[in-house]
């Protein structure tokens, strides 16, 4: 499952305007994929999906200048559901994070 959600938001960012995210899984696997290609440190674990979006904003000083990851940022910003992180959350940063191009 990890795999697609993963491909999907590739997907989402080709778009223009890119298609917006539509689930927190989505949404976290987006925090590990940026914090990859800003080769930020794996985002430690926070409360909720808007405390860890908002330390990858602090962390990353604003948008990036790489199209494809400045497109992720920007759906993920624009992600209005703010989930509780959870054991299964994590999972989709790691993979997001583990499975990112360098």
């Amino acid at each position: 499952m990890s795999y697609i959600i993963k491909m999907a938001l590739d997907i989402k960012a080709r778009f223009e305007p890119p298609a917006p995210i539509t689930s927190p899984l989505e949404a976290y696997c987006a925090i590990g994929t940026i914090a990859k290609a800003m080769k930020l440190d794996m985002p430690a674990r926070k409360d909720t999906l808007f405390d860890m979006r908002a330390q990858l904003d602090t962390d990353i000083g604003g948008e990036p200048a790489d199209e494809r990851i400045g497109k992720l940022y920007r759906i993920l910003m624009n992600f209005i559901r703010n989930d509780e992180t959870t054991d299964q959350m994590m999972e989709y940063v790691t993979y997001g994070y583990e499975n990112e191009k360098e």
